[in-house]
């Protein structure tokens, strides 16, 4: 799995058999003139074995007819002295409410001539935008889906997912990612990633990941 911090957790983690994980995600806010104020995550932040976690979240904006969203696609910094780079990959969910919203599905990571791929799950949760539906007295504007999205030429897929675990109706909620999972070499990953609100008065309450744990394994 390479040399320096890497290299050490991954002894640790055939030594062990499995390692604990416990990260934070950090925040920011980007401005949406139609949606209001949006979050999204910017920093991962804490310790493995002692190796500090210093990681930084780009981002991207997906113009929508009901407003601009953005997601995440690339993670850089570093895990102790082990400089990091991965990107994310994403698609976008139907939302009729708010329009078609994009959300994280993958991680890519290059490391010494390999590509690793993991998924990312996702799912719905209550937290429907209110801005940009709402008309003159307050109520909300007919239901219209928007321009399909093009990315190198190509129509991104849009999920049309009937709603989470709490099933929550794809027209109401907004996507949240639940974790990571898959496998690096002969480790599996999964990790689980909890969530909190961000409230704001267009926008409305728009769920965002705060906290990684979960395990990775010897299989």
């Amino acid at each position: 799995m390479g040399s320096g911090a890497l290299q050490h957790i991954y002894q640790e983690i055939r030594k062990q058999g499995q390692l604990y994980i416990d990260l934070k995600f950090g925040y920011m806010v980007i401005f949406s003139s139609l949606q209001g104020n949006l979050p999204i995550n910017n920093t991962i932040t804490g310790s493995i074995l002692d190796l500090p976690v210093n990681l930084k979240l780009d981002y991207a904006i997906i113009p929508n007819t009901k407003g601009n969203y953005p997601v995440n696609n690339r993670i850089f910094g570093t895990i102790g002295d082990t400089e990091i780079e991965v990107g994310m990959s994403y698609k976008m969910v139907f939302s009729a409410i708010a329009g078609n919203i994009p959300v994280n599905t993958g991680l890519f990571w290059k490391w010494n001539g390999k590509e690793y791929s993991l998924y990312m799950p996702y799912t719905l949760l209550p937290a429907a935008a209110r801005g940009a539906m709402a008309g003159a007295g307050g109520g909300p504007k007919k239901k219209r889906i928007s321009d399909p999205k093009f990315k190198g030429g190509k129509m991104i897929e849009v999920d049309e997912m009937s709603g989470g675990d709490n099933g929550i109706s794809q027209e109401a909620g907004r996507p949240v990612c639940t974790g990571v999972i898959g496998k690096i070499e002969d480790v599996k990953v999964d990790l689980n990633f909890s969530y909190t609100y961000y409230c704001n008065t267009s926008s409305g309450r728009n769920p965002i990941n705060n906290r990684i744990k979960g395990f990775l394994s010897i299989v």
